[in-house]
């Protein structure tokens, strides 16, 4: 493979091979054809015993699997795509839980969809579990032949670890860095607070209402607007200030050597950029901000302590009419 080709051209659909197994009918007919007119190379089974033998005889970029089958569960087929090969895994299912979460992260699973499926989430997912196949298989190789290598090679070796860094640390809409980059930094921030004796501030911010932008203007305008959100809180914060997106609409800001006192006007001066930005809800209203605001060693000793008063003061902002800052106690909610 070309060491010079962009990401573009590593994602073309015709490259990306693709192994569907349900055992209803009906769904593999709908997904076949879904991808097949996306561009991708798919085998479709019903039937998890060939989903097995074709996992043995030939590589797949991606499986896609329904969890729920007999006699070979969506599971058992997963265990044979991780033990013969690197293939990224895709779960779709109807009957999402807890358990099966939390089994999903046991056995490394790179995407979980539930049903109905989301075909515009479906292609993205398969993108990037087969961008994040072959990387992995490129770092391998790389790093085995790393000895024998010169340093244009080394410095190609680092370029690609940074890409899947990338995919791991971002978030893929709004390209700020995600929830799992934000439990490291926090980590090593509470630690060089404590250790320094220097406030540490973690923000919460959530956008108000926002699910009635989604119903009123539909997903595709609410992704948009994420994406500008986004924008407007790493515009507002400090270079030494980090901006992650928790989930959904919610948003966490880090602020080093800033108590909580100092971080509020930061705070109000984003939520005011949002306000102004007169972002329509529906017909009438705009979109505004409730933030929570806690710190290192005022409030919390940890991070599970920084999360959850953080997470409380901002509950309490939404609470007492949104569209506000408030700022934690570690006994309670100022």
């Amino acid at each position: 493979m070309n060491m010079a080709q962009s990401d573009d051209e590593l994602l073309k659909p015709q490259d990306i091979s693709v192994l569907v197994v349900d055992d209803d009918y009906s769904v593999i007919e709908v997904v076949e054809e879904m991808l097949r007119r996306a561009g991708f190379r798919v085998t479709a089974v019903t039937s998890g015993l060939e989903a097995n033998r074709l996992l043995q005889n030939q590589e797949f970029h991606v499986l896609l699997a329904d969890l729920r089958m007999s006699p070979i569960s969506g599971w058992d087929v997963i265990r044979q795509a991780k033990e013969f090969g690197n293939t990224e895994v895709i779960v779709m299912t109807g009957y999402a839980s807890l358990d099966s979460s939390l089994e999903a992260l046991h056995h490394r699973v790179f995407d979980f969809l539930q049903k109905p499926i989301d075909f515009s989430r479906l292609e993205r997912a398969i993108r990037n579990a087969a961008h994040h196949n072959i990387l992995t298989k490129r770092n391998r190789e790389l790093t085995q032949e790393l000895a024998a290598k010169n340093r244009q090679l080394e410095e190609e070796v680092r370029r690609v670890r940074a890409e899947m860094e990338v995919l791991a640390t971002h978030d893929e809409l709004t390209g700020l860095f995600n929830y799992r980059y934000l439990q490291n930094l926090l980590s090593k921030e509470v630690a060089r607070a404590l250790r320094y004796h220097h406030p540490l501030s973690l923000a919460m911010l959530d956008l108000d209402h926002f699910k009635i932008l989604n119903d009123f203007h539909g997903h595709t305008v609410g992704n948009r607007v994420l994406s500008r959100i986004a924008k407007i809180l790493q515009d507002g914060i400090r270079q030494s200030d980090c901006v992650c997106r928790f989930g959904g609409e919610e948003f966490a800001i880090v602020l080093p050597v800033t108590s909580k006192q100092q971080a509020e006007p930061i705070l109000q001066r984003v939520c005011n950029a949002i306000k102004k930005e007169r972002i329509l809800l529906d017909e009438s209203r705009i979109l505004t901000c409730s933030a929570g605001l806690a710190s290192v060693p005022e409030d919390a000793g940890t991070v599970d302590d920084l999360l959850r008063l953080a997470d409380d003061a901002l509950y309490m902002a939404k609470a007492g009419g949104r569209d506000r800052v408030v700022l934690a106690l570690p006994q309670g909610i100022k």
